[in-house]
């Protein structure tokens, strides 16, 4: 994931303040404090560092004692620009809590580089893949289809063009990152190229570019992002598309722990050689998460409108959408996750008025099993299988599909 920086750069700093020796007490911080403490190293993480501060500020003013919060305090003080300040906090920490030689050597590295004030980051990502797909072409799952209605229908056998076809597959995935304010503002690209071993009209390339921004709308937080991408099917342009999306969450906790955000999107896709499949769509919806030592928990559900051209069969679009997402961390370098979707799409109108006499009802459901292992720094081996199962009132359209690869991925320094 682009994200994975990050990530990593917060669950770095939570580290580094954990080698702090303990205190005297040895008393854990109360829970409100320590989910003050984890959300400013979040931010930290994020780049948003003048809200880590304000955070980290609250916190020492809580909890004098707390020692990860003054070795994060003066880090950020350090890398925002203020030299005098993250000194002053340095030696506070120094004569405070007579830290271990490796929080020793973090110090003395902050000074040495100096205070120099916020910097832009880039990164790079880049995956590498081989899979297996047994119905490359979402081939209907029954051979047998009846067109027309009353006395008029007729069973038709499709050619083996519909039917599923197997094959396996290279793919090349490209990702970049990089930071374009002090406070979260980022801009993405992701390019993807996957191809067939011998079915290459299925071969697809992607180009994705956009920009996300965090803020905050009083005490709740928010962010928006936009971007446009597009998408070559057998070599030739098929799609574009540009979306815009959001997310607001309120400064509080559900029952049992929950995070709790709304989420937003609206966008446009357009087809090149088939414009009567061109669209506006949009979806809101809600957003659950619970993260637990080594384990998170994500849940979504929403409402989702699509709005085709005049001449698209079908007509518009309604549906709802259902996820979920377990993932958790088996030691440190080995980590797993099980995910589950689902999608259901009801028409208009009917299909296609003498020939498919049905108001076309879609449900499309997936399993997914992934796992990853994490070889250094920089190179991890991920595996993935996926489990399709696409269920119509129209058999033409229904199908199933199974997927596994393994992929090696690259993050840049």
């Amino acid at each position: 994931m682009i994200w994975m920086h990050r990530l990593r750069a917060g669950f770095a700093a939570l580290l580094l303040a954990c080698a702090l020796p303990a205190l005297a007490n040895e008393t854990a911080p109360p829970e409100k404090e320590q989910e003050l403490y984890l959300k400013a190293v979040q931010l930290m993480g994020e780049g948003k560092l003048e809200e880590a501060r304000a955070a980290l500020e609250h916190l020492i003013e809580l909890e004098p004692q707390h020692a990860g919060a003054w070795l994060d305090l003066a880090i950020s003080q350090c890398s925002l620009g203020h030299a005098v300040e993250a000194e002053r906090l340095f030696r506070e920490i120094e004569v405070r809590f007579a830290p271990s030689v490796g929080i020793l050597e973090v110090i003395n590295t902050n000074r040495q580089t100096g205070c120099r004030g916020w910097q832009p980051r880039s990164f790079w990502g880049a995956v590498l893949t081989r899979g297996f797909d047994d119905n490359v072409n979402q081939g209907a799952s029954n051979p047998v289809f009846v067109i027309g209605s009353g006395s008029n229908q007729v069973e038709q056998t499709l050619s083996p063009d519909y039917l599923p076809q197997s094959d396996g597959y290279a793919q090349l995935a490209l990702d970049f990152t990089r930071e374009l304010s002090q406070k979260g503002t980022l801009a993405f690209a992701q390019v993807r190229a996957r191809r067939y071993d011998s079915l290459r009209a299925q071969d697809t390339a992607a180009v994705l570019a956009g920009v996300l921004r965090p803020f905050t709308i009083g005490n709740w937080g928010a962010r928006a992002s936009g971007s446009v991408s597009a998408v070559t099917l057998g070599g030739k342009m098929y799609q574009s598309q540009a979306l815009v999306q959001g997310q607001l969450a309120p400064p509080f906790k559900l029952p049992g722990q929950f995070d709790f955000a709304l989420s937003g999107a609206l966008g446009h896709v357009q087809y090149v050689s088939r414009h009567a499949f061109d669209a506006d769509n949009g979806e809101a919806g809600v957003m659950l998460q619970r993260r637990g030592e080594g384990q998170q928990l994500q849940l979504g559900l929403g409402r989702m409108a699509d709005r085709g051209a005049t001449a698209r069969l079908g007509g518009n679009r309604h549906g709802w959408y259902g996820s979920a997402l377990y993932q958790w961390r088996i030691n440190e370098h080995f980590s797993s996750e099980l995910g589950w979707s689902r999608q259901d799409w009801h028409g208009q109108t009917v299909y296609s008025e003498g020939l498919i006499d049905v108001v076309r009802h879609q449900s499309t459901r997936q399993w997914r099993l992934g796992g990853s292992w994490q070889i250094n720094k920089h190179n991890s081996l991920q595996f993935e299988w996926r489990d399709i199962h696409n269920r119509e009132n129209i058999s033409l359209f229904q199908y199933n599909g199974h997927a596994v690869q393994l992929n090696w991925r690259w993050d840049g320094p």
